[in-house]
């Protein structure tokens, strides 16, 4: 196996009972029986347990026939990987990889997530090209041409990587599958894969030097890509670094030697200097970087070291004593157009990955997920046309009888000195709720759960603010020519407009959250006097005198109690029929519908992509959604009967009224007014713990968008910090290229020419 090219090592893995973890799905999640599926189980944790056996191989004397082994043994898994990915959740199985491509091995990194274990063996089929690549002979054509392709296949794999980064930028990987190593190595197997075309032209004694010159050029380029990501990224190692760098000087170097031997072909003596000037140069740069470099590639660029001087060495004497031609210098000199005969072989793993007929019999997850992600809806559905109206309907009634001052004011007259049974029930549901404590206690944590949400929002203002240091210290350190890139605010301004709604939606959370406050302090002493129990009550409450109702009076009073009565029966009736609604729901399934259906079309659930497309169970969803209908006839017609029954109460109350306000006495007055006020206690009590739940969900749902924002804004600032790492380097590029020029070989330019008083011919006669 040759030496003078990097190879990449494989990923390495922990064993894993694949097989075992997906059984403890099908039963958790998928209602059948393991049994049925006891050979595919079998033999997907055999294949894993190999894949594990090759990945944590660290044996270099693997022959090609081995090496094709593997890679069948990869593209087996990854094809499973394709039919299990189409079953299963994504989330149910977690795998655990080490980094190997850095010093030493870094993990595991786990994730539950099939698409990370996917991507960590397009990794190692990546890798098994490289090696199948190395494994070739350098000596022969055939062996050349299948290194190349070979390499070309590892580039394809490593380009299929930073496509799916592309296409699903949030998928949770390691550091080595992110895009500035992959991009790292992509390059690198194309500058290995170039390197391999140059060598047989090189071999071949009949290729034109030029044409080898546009080939040592590109593949000195792709080396240069492979550097400038090696830079950037965390996980490439020194050795590589070092090994990268010699190896673009060497054929950028290797470019101008043969440049210079077409120059000398073409007798321009001074175009011959220049390539050999630049050749010389760069070489040089590749020789200070061979620390820690292999001792072939060394070699190599030694020896060409050694051509290019001595041939310099005469080139620039037969100039100065002979031709007397212009050297030009760097930026005169014409360019070398590279020549790429390579590209990543992006289809390579499309090509070779099959369906397995694995789980035949086990429904897709996508259509269980579909029936709950349905179930879901169908809750939500009936929480808002149902739950949540006939809930207002019910605080309603509460609201328009206190309003009123009912039941206060028949009350009064009726019972002059026991409690109504009424306050009696108002102060079990609110001992039995929590009363005081249950508010003290939601109104702590909706100010814990604010606090967080405004460090949410302080976490993520940080991070723009970061930015715009960052930047602002950036712009000042290279200059107002340094570099060329949007500001903070410009880049950034989605994210600004986000954090500045966050700031809105929690400012009128806090106004909301003082009037709660006020709300509750303004009931506090009333609260204390339900807490009290029935010797509170009665203390708060003042007996009156016992006076004999008018026939009229007592005829409007038991007609009004009669509707007040009916009125708070459709309450009973409402809490018989959500029970009912509620088991209803529970029993509720929308998977036998979405089977028939995905067993009637089949193919047709799936795109051109292989990408299932629960958009076509829509219909089967509406459809199922009619099984409601009864339920929402149900709110429609108790709505109507509490509409009516308000309307009936409003008559008999206003007449009531009018009787009442010649006969009322002073102790009626007073009890009507303490029992008025337990009422309307008991009403905004409901209604603060209605607002609290509420506050509460309000700042629990602000927590998860919020954290989701944050995340944003993070990747945000480490993309600019990546970012502004990558213009840094261009700019320390850059200089380190000027430095170079400066402190190396100057223009050589013909001794004859430099004398004055000389006249030159090809240029006008003057003399100074």
């Amino acid at each position: 196996m040759t030496t003078n090219l990097l190879g990449i090592p494989f990923k390495q893995s922990r064993p894993l009972d694949l097989g075992d973890e997906l059984g403890k799905t099908i039963t958790a999640r998928f209602f059948q029986p393991v049994s049925t599926f006891k050979s595919d189980i079998a033999y997907l944790t055999t294949l894993r347990n190999d894949i594990t056996s090759i990945s944590n191989n660290t044996s270099s004397t693997t022959t090609k026939a081995e090496i094709l082994k593997h890679l069948h043994k990869f593209y087996e898994y990854i094809s499973s990987l394709k039919t299990i990915e189409q079953k299963f959740p994504n989330d149910c199985v977690e795998f655990a990889w080490f980094i190997t491509i850095y010093n030493s091995p870094i993990g595991p990194i786990k994730f539950r997530s099939f698409k990370y274990e996917k991507l960590c063996i397009v990794f190692q089929i990546g890798v098994t090209y490289s090696q199948l690549a190395l494994s070739e002979s350098r000596n022969t054509d055939e062996g050349l041409r299948n290194s190349c392709q070979y390499f070309q296949n590892a580039a394809g794999c490593f380009a299929n990587v930073l496509e799916t980064f592309s296409n699903e930028p949030y998928i949770e990987t390691s550091g080595d599958l992110k895009f500035q190593t992959i991009s790292c190595l992509q390059a690198l197997m194309l500058a290995e894969a170039q390197e391999t075309i140059w060598q047989k032209a090189k071999n071949s004694g009949s290729t034109k030097d030029s044409v080898i010159a546009r080939l040592s050029f590109q593949t000195s380029e792709y080396y240069a890509d492979a550097l400038k990501f090696a830079k950037l990224s965390d996980f490439i190692r020194l050795e590589w670094v070092n090994h990268i760098t010699v190896k673009r000087f060497h054929f950028l170097a290797a470019a101008h030697y043969r440049s210079s031997i077409v120059a000398l072909n073409s007798f321009q003596y001074g175009e011959q200097v220049a390539h050999l000037r630049i050749a010389s140069e760069a070489i040089t740069q590749a020789l200070k970087h061979k620390k820690y470099v292999n001792d072939y590639v060394v070699e190599d660029a030694t020896g060409l070291a050694e051509t290019i001087r001595s041939t310099y060495k005469v080139a620039e004497k037969d100039n100065d004593l002979i031709y007397l031609k212009i050297v030009p210098s760097n930026n005169e000199l014409k360019p070398i157009n590279g020549v790429s005969m390579v590209n990543a072989n992006k289809p390579v793993i499309s090509e070779n990955v099959e369906s397995k007929d694995l789980f035949k019999d086990l429904l897709p997850y996508v259509v269980v997920h579909s029936a709950q992600a349905f179930r879901e809806r169908s809750e939500e559905y009936i929480r808002v046309n149902v739950y949540e109206p006939i809930k207002n309907l019910n605080n309603f009634i509460g609201r328009f009888l206190n309003e009123r001052d009912l039941p206060a004011s028949i009350d009064a007259l009726q019972q002059p000195e026991n409690l109504p049974e009424s306050i009696i029930s108002h102060s079990r549901v609110i001992l039995n709720s929590g009363g005081l404590q249950v508010i003290e206690n939601s109104l702590s944590e909706i100010h814990r759960l604010s606090v967080e949400c405004n460090n949410i929002v302080a976490e993520c203002q940080n991070r723009i603010d970061l930015d715009r240091r960052e930047d602002q210290m950036l712009r000042e350190k290279q200059g107002p020519n340094g570099f060329r890139r949007e500001s903070s605010d410009k880049t950034a301004h989605v994210l600004i407009a986000k954090i500045q709604r966050m700031r809105e939606y929690l400012e009128e959370a806090k106004k909301g959250d003082e009037v709660i406050v006020k709300r509750f302090l303004e009931i506090r002493s009333v609260l204390e006097v339900y807490m009290g129990g029935f010797h509170s009550l009665n203390k708060f409450v003042p007996n009156s005198n016992y006076i004999k109702l008018d026939q009229r009076i007592a005829d409007l009073v038991t007609d009004l109690r009669a509707h007040i009565d009916r009125l708070q029966s459709l309450e009973l009736d409402r809490q018989k029929f959500l029970r009912q609604l509620e088991i209803k729901i529970k029993n509720d399934s929308v998977l036998p519908k979405l089977v028939n259906e995905f067993k009637r079309k089949g193919k047709e659930m799936y795109d051109d992509h292989g990408n299932f497309m629960s958009a076509k169970f829509e219909l089967v969803y509406e459809d199922h959604l009619k099984s409601f209908a009864p339920d929402l006839s149900f709110f429609d017609e108790t709505k109507a009967n509490q509409a009516e029954l308000e309307q009936q109460i409003d008559d008999i109350n206003n007449k009531f009224i009018q009787e009442y306000k010649s006969t009322v006495t002073l102790t009626q007055r007073n009890r009507q007014d303490a029992l008025q006020t337990l009422d309307t206690t008991f009403v905004k009590y409901n209604e603060i713990l209605s607002n609290l739940s509420e506050g509460s969900s309000f700042y629990n749902d602000f927590i998860t968008k919020g954290n989701t924002v944050l995340q944003e804004c993070k990747d945000y600032l480490s993309n600019r910090r990546i970012e502004s790492r990558e213009i840094e380097s261009q700019i320390m590029r850059r200089e380190e290229e000027q430095l170079d020029e400066t402190n190396g070989a100057p223009p050589v330019i013909s001794s004859i020419a430099k004398q004055s008083n000389v006249w030159d011919p090809n240029s006008d006669i003057k003399f100074d």
